[in-house]
């Protein structure tokens, strides 16, 4: 008793705040002046110029700033908000980082003003990406942990998945593949069933570095694996974009190279140096050829191409000024020469060294300076360079991971609060059912006489379905008759004449008569559209029925609205009249057919007559065409009536309710 209280009470409390919030929604939310409308929309058009990546630089800052301008005066901070979002991104684009890290500040501030949850964690995501272009790997981190936080909060776990992406990037970076590994896999959670193609492939990719790094190439090549798979849709490969699909190919070959299946990784890379794809991309194409002189080097040290693939693909990065590229391509180097030119190993992994040394690449850094410290052991500086690069990275592992644990102490928490508060909700479930079975009983009761209801209306249904079946059966059976009577015996006497006489000039005429007869059993009996063709489909159908010397008159047909009908009543409109104007044809020898379609009280109505030579009843009722036209009335609930006497011509009057 107590509970029925307690939900009368509540349904009577969302009663009244329905009632208050109507009567406050009456008195606040007056109608927006349309001056201001006009000057929203005015606005509107500076941010779509400012959108616009075809539009000049200058242009495109200008129309930026009218459209805050604009906002700040309107006291419109939903604008402001958005307008404020893009001038960061194309002050990123035109005077670099820091001052599009300088207005992410300026959003971010507004927004918690505003307590707009939603800008705050874009705000501190495009914080995270500018800090990250300028290699200020720590700060970045942190600002994508907090709006990854703020995303899982507000639910959003698209958006809470690609900031788990963007930390795992820096761990993969700062070369703390565990980490990596583990903020990936996290990404995952929160991803894996969506459309998110691009994003979910690279959170597969990082997990699969991490792993190919760590030294556990299987489980590398099981992660890329599932890229793979992913890469097999259509739509997934458009969303992953066509110019991305070769840096997974090219993760594959790496590992496969590391398991030393050498031949495999050399027929992906050469694979891909065919692409367009990559063939315009000449970044991509240095890396590739880069990679598969490396490893050809690798299957055989006396390998004559690897040298030129390593020079091209240097000389390739040198054009582009590829900081990134100038290393990769100059530590292969120094390895390829190492046992062949010390002195041109030695300048390679110097020039490697410049290339790293201010980008911000611990891993890259790490690698060269213990390459080089192999090729010249007595070298203090290079040793003490060494032994710096190597704490820093240290350093900022720990604090990336000193900020992301308490975040994933929080997941959880969350995860266990969820759990408990669907163990709760099971309970109250549980309780639930046993109030369930009293009302089933009360329903069950109800059921029995639906059921009995249901039953009469299923033998009904029956009845229809065997009238159907009957008339399908009639139908098969007269295109059976068709092609045995009129195809097949004509066909045989064209073979026995054949084998009499080949070269008897009759044979092609008896061919052509087939063929004729062929396409009309064929035209009697073709598919048509039902949509909002059907009137022209089946005006042209019995436009068919009007040659040699036929005349067809047809009185009220664009008065009946077809778009209404049902698809049944067009199909069996369309194949009672086919019928009745073949019979026509081969039957009655009338010059002259009258259709009448009317719909007086929802019935389609429709009168046939022509001046033919008219039957009997009894023929009538012999003809099994004629009665199939019946059988698909009766059918559709509807009825057919026949009136014709020999020599006074053939009627009939078709009525089917709609």
């Amino acid at each position: 008793m107590k509970r029925y209280t307690v939900l009368s009470l509540f349904f009577l409390c969302i009663l009244i705040g329905v009632f208050f919030n109507s009567c406050n929604h009456n008195v606040t939310n007056d109608p927006i002046p349309s001056q201001v409308i006009k000057k929203v929309d005015s606005l509107h058009t500076y941010y779509d110029i400012a959108s616009d990546n075809s539009n000049a630089k200058e242009k495109r800052l200008k129309a930026i700033n009218n459209f805050l301008q604009g906002a700040r005066k309107l006291e419109m901070d939903s604008l402001r908000h958005k307008g404020l979002s893009l001038y960061a991104k194309l002050l990123n684009k035109y005077k670099g980082p820091q001052k599009a890290i300088d207005q992410s500040y300026v959003l971010l501030q507004l927004s918690q003003q505003n307590k707009d949850s939603v800008y705050i964690g874009k705000a501190y995501y495009r914080l995270g990406f500018y800090n990250k272009k300028l290699d200020n790997f720590l700060e970045a981190f942190g600002f994508y942990n907090q709006s990854f936080k703020i995303r899982r909060n507000l639910k959003d776990s698209i958006n809470a998945g690609k900031c788990l992406m963007a930390m795992s990037n820096i761990q993969r970076i700062l070369a703390d593949h565990n980490a990596s590994k583990t903020t990936a896999t996290d990404g995952l959670k929160y991803i894996e069933n969506s459309d998110q193609y691009k994003t979910i492939c690279g959170l597969h990719q990082n997990i699969s570095i991490a792993f190919k790094e760590l030294g556990n190439y299987n489980q590398a090549l099981l992660w890329n694996n599932k890229i793979m798979d992913v890469t097999k849709d259509s739509i997934a490969r458009k969303k992953i974009g066509i110019n991305n699909l070769p840096i997974f190919e090219n993760t594959r070959a790496n590992i496969l190279a590391k398991q030393k299946k050498y031949q495999e990784s050399i027929d992906i890379l050469q694979s891909l140096l065919k692409d367009e794809n990559v063939i315009k991309k000449r970044t991509r194409y240095a890396q590739i050829l880069n990679n598969l002189g490396y490893i050809k080097f690798l299957q055989n040290p006396k390998n004559v191409e690897s040298e030129t693939m390593l020079l091209e693909a240097l000389s390739i990065r040198q054009q582009e000024k590829s900081l990134l590229g100038l290393f990769a391509s100059n530590i292969y180097l120094a390895k390829y020469y190492r046992n062949k030119d010390l002195g041109k190993a030695k300048h390679h992994a110097h020039e490697s060294y410049q290339s790293i040394k201010n980008f911000g690449d611990y891993e890259g850094l790490l690698e060269v300076l213990t390459l080089i410290t192999e090729l010249d052991p007595k070298s203090l500086e290079d040793h003490q360079r060494f032994k710096e690069a190597s704490l820093k990275l240290m350093e900022l592992r720990k604090k990336t991971r000193e900020i992301y644990a308490p975040t994933r102490f929080e997941n959880e928490n969350l995860l266990k609060e969820n759990a408990e508060k669907n163990r709760k909700i099971s309970e109250v479930r549980n309780e639930n059912t046993i109030y369930l079975l009293g009302i089933l009983l009360l329903v069950t009761g109800i059921g029995f006489i639906i059921y009995f209801f249901k039953q009469q209306m299923h033998y009904l249904n029956q009845q229809n379905k065997i009238i159907q079946f009957e008339a399908s059966y009639e139908t098969e059976t007269r295109i059976s008759k068709q092609l045995h009577d009129e195809l097949g015996n004509d066909i045989f006497q064209v073979m026995m004449q054949y084998q009499n006489d080949p070269h008897d000039s009759q044979i092609k005429d008896k061919l052509n008569t087939t063929y004729l007869k062929a396409r009309d059993i064929s035209r009697e009996n073709n598919e048509f559209e039902t949509g909002e063709t059907y009137p022209e489909e089946l005006n042209n159908m019995l436009k068919n029925y009007t040659q040699n010397g036929i005349q067809l008159i047809a009185i009220g047909f664009d008065r009946i609205d077809w778009d209404e009908m049902d698809k049944t009543i067009k199909i069996t409109v369309y194949r009672v009249l086919q019928e009745l104007m073949t019979n026509m044809q081969k039957h009655s020898q009338a010059s002259l057919v009258k259709l009448r379609f009317s719909n007086p009280n929802d019935t389609l109505t429709i009168n046939y007559s022509d001046n033919g030579v008219g039957v009997t009843e009894e023929h009538v009722q012999s003809k099994n065409g004629l009665r199939n036209t019946e059988n698909r009335i009766r059918a559709i609930q509807g009825t057919l009536i026949f009136d014709s006497e020999k020599g006074k011509g053939f009627k009939a009057e078709i009525q089917i309710p709609n």
